[in-house]
């Protein structure tokens, strides 16, 4: 019972062993090719048979010799597809013509480019003959059949089977397809390819194109961030094709096994820059600008690491960056579609087509998922193409857009002119009558300061002319004394007459210069001789005026109070001496000239007290406002008058006022 249970264990455990190592090698060749008509590369699985070598080690002698037949192994997939792999691949298969005579065939690679290529021809009596050799520095013009694509031509006889042995090695993916045609079928089909490309390239060339003339004419930048794109998507495209090894750099084919990589990270990097350009995501976005940002140095860094890192890994890593990037470049446009779906709608649906081409070719790099090469590349033309049109639309719905903002904002910034407007007016208005009542009110101010000033004087005089009344004089000398009270009442009554007609009116409406009259100058240096006379005599200064028969073209008030102020001044500034005043002739004018012994007041002490409330001689102890030279300036001012002043040699100043003499 024991050895029973055992041999069942035995059994059990052989089947499992097998089950885990799979089918056991066979030595016998694969079905041939039939070839009465052009295979596709769906036909492999059956017809070939496969044989990595990991240390690229064994040459055509050693794979071709019946001993190592048994190292083959039938290929179980639709094309040869060994993932990302440095072994040198050995395929093997068999060709059999059923044409009716000898015929020339085109084995035809979908692949434009291998590190290592070597295909041999083994006929049912011969020896292996090489077709094609291809090494890493291998230039375009090695190819013997001027193809984007590897293209080999053979020869096959009539009924004859043909055994071929096919070496590669890729510096990407190893997955190959291939197809094997007559020589015309082979010219129709590469007379349509080439149609079809090309016509493809033109039409991304355009809208580049179109794209870059925009950027001339608008200086707009994203026009030049989409024409980087477009034209980085558009060499990639050609790279897959093979275009780009045999009409932009066919002498450098090392090169051209690195260019895919150049390419496909500025495809991404130019996307990626697009996408922050369009949706303005540094201003609206910035968390997301800045993934964006690093996404663009990180495939600047991959770049960079291939001088370390080998090429291989770097490809494949670039493919799932390929698809990393649309879902990022879509979610960013879902993400601004929020607030600006207007704006990004035709955005998001490109990059969702960009996504899809993107996740087929992940899926046939990283997942092993069996998708042709011609799939894959069909679907990303017809994704570059609508991609290109719809970004195209996405921007000039986007300038559509901003040009209606604008015409918004600007329609609400006329509004808001208007409005403005308005209330500009109206402030300009208010500052208007404001500065009317300022000026008002200055001019009522230096009105009073001046009446005051005006009024000081002679009340001063008529105190003491009362004063003197009061002590008891002659009665000749009261006579005189009230001959001068009343002339000081006169003048003191004239003046506040004067002050008191004055309104607002007056300040800018009328003309408050008086009507000038003819002014007989003897009366006014007399009356002012009398009025400042007992002052002076208090003080113990000697007032003094010259008699004078000159007639003067003045208002009378006015030259009353010119004249009093500078006599009043010489007094205020004489401590003891002698104050002098009177008319005088000089080269034909006619001049009032102030004479006192005081400190003396120099032109620029004169223009310094022309100002108000600037008094001269401060230390002299002297009372004032310093306001009667203002008051003379003023007044000169108003009838286009001229005042001086010069220092006497002997001490002491003279003042002077140019007056108009009344025609005779």
């Amino acid at each position: 019972m024991a050895d029973k249970i055992c041999r069942i264990l035995i059994t059990l455990c052989y089947f499992l062993i097998c089950w885990l190592a799979g089918p056991v090698a066979t030595a016998q060749p694969s079905k041939p090719f039939l070839l009465s008509k052009a295979p596709s590369t769906a036909e492999m699985r059956g017809h070939v048979d496969y044989f990595l070598d990991h240390e690229r080690v064994f040459g055509i002698a050693e794979v071709s010799g019946a001993a190592f037949q048994k190292n083959f192994k039938p290929l179980a997939t639709k094309t040869a597809e060994f993932g990302y792999t440095k072994a040198a691949i050995w395929l093997r298969f068999s060709v059999q013509s059923l044409a009716d005579a000898e015929e020339d065939w085109r084995l035809h690679f979908r692949e434009n480019f291998l590190q290592v290529l070597e295909l041999y021809q083994i006929s049912p009596q011969g020896a292996p003959v090489l077709l094609e050799q291809h090494q890493p520095d291998s230039p375009f013009s090695a190819r013997s059949i001027r193809y984007p694509e590897l293209v080999v031509a053979f020869t096959l006889p009539k009924g004859e089977t043909h055994q071929f042995f096919l070496k590669y090695r890729s510096g990407g993916s190893s997955q190959l397809a291939f197809s094997i045609r007559s020589a015309q079928e082979f010219i129709d089909l590469a007379a349509r390819k080439t149609a079809k490309n090309f016509i493809y390239y033109g039409m991304l060339l355009l809208l580049i194109l179109i794209a870059f003339a925009a950027f001339i004419a608008t200086q707009q930048v994203i026009f030049a961030a989409y024409s980087a794109y477009a034209g980085f998507g558009l060499l990639f495209i050609m790279h897959a094709d093979g275009n780009t090894f045999q009409y932009l750099w066919p002498g450098l084919p090392l090169f051209n096994g690195y260019a895919s990589i150049l390419l496909g990270s500025g495809l991404i990097a130019s996307g990626a820059n697009f996408t922050r350009l369009f949706l303005a995501t540094r201003k609206y976005h910035p968390w997301l600008d800045k993934i964006l940002l690093a996404l663009i140095f990180g495939e600047i860094a991959l770049v960079v690491s291939t001088v370390a890192v080998d090429t291989q890994f770097v490809k494949k890593i670039l493919v799932l960056l390929a698809l990393t990037g649309t879902i990022l470049f879509t979610v960013s446009g879902l993400i601004a579609a929020r607030t600006r779906f207007k704006e990004v709608r035709f955005f998001v649906v490109a990059w969702t087509g960009a996504v899809i081409s993107s996740g087929i070719m992940t899926s046939r790099h990283w997942l092993g998922i069996e998708i042709s090469e011609e799939v894959q590349f069909d679907s990303m033309r017809i994704v570059f193409v609508l991609d290109a049109a719809l970004m195209g639309a996405a921007i000039l719905d986007r300038f559509n857009q901003l040009r209606q903002a604008r015409a918004d904002a600007l329609q609400s910034s006329l509004s808001e002119a208007e409005r403005n407007l308005r209330i500009t007016r109206r402030l300009r208005d208010l500052e208007a009558r404001y500065a009317l009542a300022r000026k008002f009110a200055e001019s009522s101010n230096q009105r009073i300061a001046d009446t005051v000033h005006d009024l000081r004087q002679p009340l001063h005089a008529l105190r003491l002319n009362i004063q003197h009344m009061m002590d008891g004089q002659s009665s000749g000398s009261q006579a005189k004394t009230s001959g001068q009270i009343e002339e000081t009442f006169t003048y003191l009554e004239n003046l506040v007459s004067q002050k008191l007609d004055l309104s607002v009116e007056d300040v800018e409406v009328r003309d408050t210069s008086e009507v000038p009259d003819r002014v007989a100058m003897e009366e006014v240096l007399r009356n002012v001789q009398e009025m400042f006379a007992p002052e002076a005599a208090a003080k113990g200064v000697t007032l003094r005026s010259v008699a004078s028969h000159a007639v003067v073209a003045l208002p009378p008030l006015d030259v009353m109070r010119i004249v009093t102020n500078l006599v009043s001044n010489g007094i205020k500034y004489t401590q003891n001496g002698k104050v002098l005043f009177g008319m005088r002739r000089r080269n034909g004018a006619l001049w009032l000239d102030v004479y006192d012994r005081g400190s003396g007041l120099s032109q620029y002490a004169l223009e310094q007290m022309r100002l108000r409330n600037v008094r001269g001689d401060a230390t002299a102890g002297t009372e004032g406002h310093g306001l009667g030279l203002s008051i003379v300036q003023s007044l000169v001012d108003k009838h286009g008058l001229r005042l001086q002043a010069r220092l006497l040699p002997a001490g002491g100043s003279c003042v002077s006022v140019l007056l108009d003499p009344a025609p005779r």
